[in-house]
């Protein structure tokens, strides 16, 4: 049973090392972007098992994840905006919004590793690799997140959000971000919802 889960963890994670970043184009590139109040928000879904693999080292479908690259691009004249990445909701068709997940955050495979890692003899090496090589995963996936910034005019925000996949990753529903920036110095709150 232990030898089994800790396989299923090695199959899903892959080790490259370091990874290329992933290619984030001019806002205007992306077909689906949405403008509102001088605030363009543009959401890609990276679904594609080998484009996860070499991007981020994992297959985000086993660990019940989709990744999302999000581009913020502020082009007003003179105002400047707070993106929180804490107010960030998804909700799926006819569903509740929820809050995004994180699986950069302690999980179910560090569990597993802890429990390989208690395994004598050989297991107990590879157990103390797969961790350390999880550790870096994990660094990775979040330089990769999206972070909470202030965007002044003309500038721009990038990052991965995950959304929680709850199995119905291989025919998904329609997922709707909604993505609310406060105008800096007030109350005003722009919402921009994003369809994937």
């Amino acid at each position: 049973m232990r030898g089994k889960y800790f396989l299923l963890l090695i199959g899903t994670v892959v080790w490259a090392g370091t990874f290329p970043e992933y290619p984030v184009k001019p806002i205007s590139d992306y077909p689906a972007a949405v403008e509102k109040s001088g605030l363009i928000v543009a959401a890609l879904a990276v679904e594609d098992k080998k484009e996860q693999f070499k991007y981020f080292g994992i297959d985000f479908r086993s660990k019940g994840y989709v990744p999302v690259l999000l581009v913020v691009k502020n082009t007003t004249s003179n105002d400047s905006y707070l993106l929180n990445k804490e107010a960030l909701t998804f909700n799926l068709a006819n569903g509740s919004a929820s809050a995004l997940g994180h699986p950069s955050r302690p999980s179910g495979a560090e569990k597993a590793i802890a429990i390989a890692g208690s395994i004598p003899t050989v297991y107990t090496f590879l157990a103390t690799f797969a961790a350390a090589k999880y550790a870096e995963l994990r660094q990775h996936l979040l330089r990769e997140e999206l972070q909470s910034t202030t965007l002044s005019s003309g500038a721009s925000a990038h990052g991965f959000v995950f959304i929680p996949t709850h199995g119905w990753y291989s025919s998904r529903q329609q997922i709707k971000l909604t993505i609310p920036l406060t105008r800096s110095g007030t109350s005003e709150v722009v919402t921009i919802d994003a369809t994937i």
